[in-house]
């Protein structure tokens, strides 16, 4: 008789933990389902209860698209989200590897050690709000250089963006989608390790829904990317990326770098100079397509030019 209070104040918990159980459930059941519409059914095992709904996947390998060829494969991955918030999903991949490709000349890759995604889609409209992936000892391949570029980490954070009617006169188009990209020790090739910060806005006539529709009179526009070592800025790039049909791309733009040699010597893949930063920067043209860029000729008194000795030189940039 004693313990009937206690076991009445218990009851109430007890019951309480079981309807939240069979909520719970409901959630998996809707998760398992999600999961299972995108990698082959019973591959992923659902858990996580009571905080969170979390699938883990061994050897997942997603593959789609139809002019645009997407995939991602790892060795094994955990997809995790909020039983109360389903709009947003967190994937934790080991060995990961995304690829983009439209043929040859368009085509990127992304391999690294570990990464973390997180999807975030409105739930009304489904469109993506942001795609974020931070990956640690990744190496980047794609058509636009000749050469492979790697780094101890590296972000990307992509989003929709929703045309504004104040840009819609702009020459290049309204803006359709975003690509932000950081690196931390980011090499090329054989270069020294470098700092990327880099924000690409993708403009079209409409939602970055087709590819074929884009490359009638989209672009993409690299509002600014910079390069930088311990000692401060080398380079900032602006640029325009223009898609020939689905063969290839174009691209024209301005470096401003107060390495004007070594940027030369990078693009044009020939040896590394020696090279003392100048005290100003210098504005190069450049125009081409990927692995046949064609730089404006330097300056005629670049050696007369003020520099900052008390400054370690330029860093190669590619060996």
């Amino acid at each position: 008789m004693r313990r009937l209070p206690l076991l009445m104040t218990l009851l109430p918990l007890a019951l309480a933990i079981g309807l939240y159980w069979l909520f719970w459930a409901g959630w998996a059941a809707q998760f398992q389902a999600v999961v299972d519409g995108w990698l082959p059914a019973g591959s992923a095992r659902v858990g996580g209860f009571p905080y969170r709904l979390e699938a883990e996947v061994d050897n997942p390998r997603l593959a789609g698209g139809d002019v645009v060829k997407l995939s991602a494969t790892a060795t094994r991955a955990r997809i995790n989200r909020g039983p109360w918030r389903p709009e947003l999903t967190v994937v934790a991949t080991e060995a990961p590897r995304f690829a983009a490709t439209v043929s040859p000349g368009i085509a990127a890759s992304v391999d690294a050690r570990t990464a973390i995604t997180s999807i975030n889609v409105d739930p009304e409209s489904g469109r993506l709000l942001r795609l974020s992936t931070v990956a640690d000892m990744a190496r980047v391949a794609t058509a636009l250089l000749p050469v492979a570029v790697t780094a101890d980490r590296l972000e990307m954070h992509l989003r929709e963006r929703f045309a504004d009617a104040t840009l819609a006169a702009s020459p290049s188009g309204p803006p359709r989608g975003q690509l932000v990209l950081a690196g931390t020790a980011l090499r090329l090739a054989q270069g020294d390790p470098l700092t990327l910060a880099a924000d690409l806005v993708a403009t079209g006539p409409a939602r970055l829904t087709a590819y074929d529709l884009w490359a009638t009179s989209g672009t993409v526009e690299v509002t600014s990317l910079t390069l930088a070592d311990a000692t401060g800025e080398v380079a900032r790039v602006k640029a325009t990326i223009v898609p020939i049909g689905r063969t290839g791309l174009r691209l024209a733009g301005t470096i401003d770098t107060i390495c004007p040699a070594s940027v030369a010597a990078a693009i044009a893949g020939a040896p590394p100079v020696s090279e003392q930063r100048l005290r100003s920067p210098v504005r190069l043209a450049f125009q081409g397509a990927p692995g046949a860029v064609t730089l404006a000729q330097l300056p005629a008194d670049l050696a007369h030019r003020a520099v900052r000795a008390q400054l370690p030189p330029c860093p190669v940039l590619r060996r």
